[in-house]
């Protein structure tokens, strides 16, 4: 018991601009705001790459037309599309602008070109801004058969340039392997702000790293951001009252809120869309248990009665289960545990021969679990089917590796790893492959995935 309380307390002690409104026209930015009528010649297709063998896109700079600071649309929709796994650029960017070129004076593509270049997809794109909107123009080929599957306008205020080419990598995504995408989604987590004074603050990025921004103003320690009723809130744990309490707060600005701020930990919130219900870890009554409350702090309902430390809850998508880190046993060897949302039928779910287990995180499909678990002194990510079997390492040998969080879409997931000498922020595909780091500068631990935020782009 004692042993999962040091991991928990350490866990928990690690540790504008705000997002404003989109709109198009005066109509709230969403996925039906950006797209606008398919051109002529849209032919889906679904080839299905995959994170092992990913597909290889050409993409030429878009040609720009009154649309000052656009230059580098191509490379935020390359680097997204990257950053899934499912697919790579082509080599040499200095051949695809002349080929590109090539195309403009001849008035055709030369598939037969592009092919050589080892492209599978070529997208060609133009932007300009008309009334204080971008409008950019896409068509994207499938190089092996020269047909056209995608060709369409999109629209954005013309300050968004970079959430106008994320939602065209999405939208590229979803015809390209019938999966959402998530470069328009955001990823929240707690920064260092003053080391002297070991203050952090809740920051929120995008997908990709870029555009981070603070979301709260504590000057204090912060811990456990998790998103909250439907992705415009967030709750978070405070010390600036001297006791770790919960708050919660909306990500486009305004005052903090308090949840709850019994005596003791008031952590690890987790946020049930299903249920409009917020499972925590208390120990107002001396030891630390499973509870949940509304976002508002009222109808407070204790789920865990165990003399073992409960703590870490994560819910099912259905809202129907939890899973928790627990040392159910008794032994000192934290594992974890789910259970129905009332707090019966407890079964343990992390077997993959380590006496420490915690962290748990459930994808959005259902389908899995995510958690932490120690081997050789070292914590590293792995992912199980949610009855425990299956277990697959997806981290090793590099640092500890902690926080699992998953990606909206459920194939990839956001960690916290110290393998560069600092803890910062990884994103990693569900098998394991195309690590990548998204953030550089100070210490970031604590990653949670927004749901999607604006809509997915649908056929």
């Amino acid at each position: 018991m004692k042993g999962i309380e040091g991991k928990f307390l350490r866990t928990i002690l690690r540790v504008f601009a705000l997002l404003s409104a989109i709109s198009v026209a005066g109509v709230a930015f969403d996925s039906r705001a950006l797209a606008g009528p398919a051109l002529l010649g849209e032919e889906p297709i679904v080839i299905k790459p995959t994170a092992r063998e990913p597909a290889t896109i050409a993409i030429p700079t878009f040609d720009v037309v009154a649309a000052a600071g656009q230059e580098r649309f191509n490379e935020i929709v390359y680097n997204d599309l990257a950053m899934t796994g499912y697919f790579q650029r082509c080599s040499n960017q200095g051949f695809v602008e002349e080929t590109h070129q090539s195309d403009a004076k001849r008035g055709n593509v030369d598939f037969a070109e592009w092919k050589r270049l080892g492209a599978m997809f070529l997208l060609k794109g133009s932007c300009q801004v008309s009334d204080d909107k971008l409008v950019a123009t896409c068509y994207l080929y499938y190089v092996p058969t020269g047909k056209r599957i995608l060709g369409e306008q999109f629209f954005s205020t013309a300050d968004k340039p970079r959430v106008l080419a994320h939602y065209i990598s999405d939208r590229i995504f979803w015809y390209v392997t019938g999966n959402d995408g998530v470069a328009n989604t955001k990823i929240l987590y707690v920064s260092l702000t003053d080391t002297a004074r070991r203050n952090s603050e809740v920051w929120c990025m995008d997908a990709d790293g870029a555009g981070a921004f603070q979301v709260t103003n504590e000057n204090s320690l912060v811990a456990t951001p998790c998103w909250g009723s439907n992705g415009t809130e967030v709750y978070y744990t405070s010390w600036k009252n001297y006791n770790p309490d919960l708050y919660g707060i909306y990500l486009k600005g305004g005052s903090a809120w308090t949840i709850s701020y019994s005596a003791g930990l008031n952590v690890s919130p987790a946020w049930s869309q299903a249920r409009k219900k917020i499972a925590m870890t208390l120990s107002k009554d001396g030891n630390s248990e499973i509870y949940t409350v509304d976002r508002d702090g009222k109808n407070l309902k204790r789920v865990t009665f165990d003399r073992p430390i409960d703590a870490s809850p994560s819910w099912s998508p259905s809202g129907d289960d939890i899973a928790f880190t627990s040392d159910q046993a008794g032994t000192g060897s934290p594992q974890v545990y789910m259970m129905d949302a009332d707090g019966g039928s407890k079964r343990r779910i992390s077997f993959v021969g380590s006496t420490y287990c915690d962290s748990a995180a459930w994808s959005p499909k259902g389908d899995k679990i995510a958690f932490v678990a120690r081997q050789n002194g070292r914590f590293d990510i792995y992912v199980a089917e949610i009855d425990g079997s299956n277990p697959k390492r997806l981290t090793s040998g590099e640092g500890n590796n902690e926080d699992p969080s998953w990606s909206p879409n459920g194939l990839m997931l956001a960690f916290a790893s110290d393998r560069s000498g600092s803890s910062q922020i990884y994103v990693v595909n569900s098998d394991g492959s195309n690590v990548r780091q998204i953030t550089r500068r100070g210490q970031n631990t604590a990653p949670a995935w927004s749901p999607f935020l604006y809509g997915t782009p649908k056929r």
